[in-house]
């Protein structure tokens, strides 16, 4: 297996800011593939962004038409996090407070223990307190030997733009396992269907392979 890259350029951390923020505006309850080509758009002043808008891709249009998608795909449940926002209860604050007093790793293990209990097993296993479910790390690692293979010292934008593009060629759901598949149906979500982003390119009649082949000639050529 290729080595990966170590460290994201600023761009692409950026990016992965942006890409928690898409995912809230949409109020979806996962963190997705589809998020990261959001932030890519939101971002703007990158290589990536500059492709995608060539293709005829806008942000308002891609954002819009990535909320009707998902929201055809099937009845997607709201997040917990969004929920107990409406309430009056803010989560990010509360982790914050939490880790201000007794620590990161503390707090991280205290939820795991929690989702480890028996009787959770086999029901609910995520809490939203440790965030969404995180549904990008697929693309991450795509991303990240990508990079590397091209010996590049960072992940800029262009990688995250094709490990979004390579995992969205395959059915949603594809590598994941028995539980992670367990987690997508938790979340309304349909294994095997077309991906967002498959469906967003195909919309604007754009080539999901030429474009990543087009991506990556670019990126050499840089």
């Amino acid at each position: 297996m290729a080595k990966m890259a170590q460290r994201p350029a600023p761009a692409s951390r950026q990016i992965l800011l942006l890409a928690e923020i898409e995912r809230r505006r949409l109020r979806h309850p996962y963190l997705g593939a589809e998020h990261l080509l959001l932030a890519v758009l939101a971002h703007g002043s990158n290589p990536a962004a500059t492709m995608l808008i060539a293709h005829g891709l806008e942000l308002a249009t891609a954002r819009a038409q990535i909320a009707r998608i998902v929201t055809e795909s099937g009845p997607v449940v709201r997040d917990d996090a969004d929920l107990l926002r409406d309430l009056g209860v803010d989560l990010g604050q509360m982790r914050r407070q939490l880790e201000s007093t007794f620590g990161t790793l503390a707090v991280h293990e205290a939820a795991r223990q929690v989702r480890r209990r028996p009787r959770w097993r086999g029901r609910a296993q995520h809490s939203p307190l440790c965030g969404p479910p995180y549904l990008i790390k697929r693309a991450q690692i795509i991303a990240c030997t990508t990079a590397a293979k091209r010996r590049d010292a960072e992940i800029r934008p262009e990688h995250l733009l094709y490990g979004v593009l390579v995992v969205a060629r395959d059915a949603l759901g594809t590598g994941l396992g028995r539980r992670g598949r367990r987690e997508l149906s938790r979340l309304g979500l349909r294994g095997g269907a077309p991906h967002p982003v498959q469906l967003l390119l195909a919309a604007h009649g754009i080539d999901l392979d030429r474009l990543r082949d087009e991506l990556l000639a670019d990126a050499a050529a840089t």
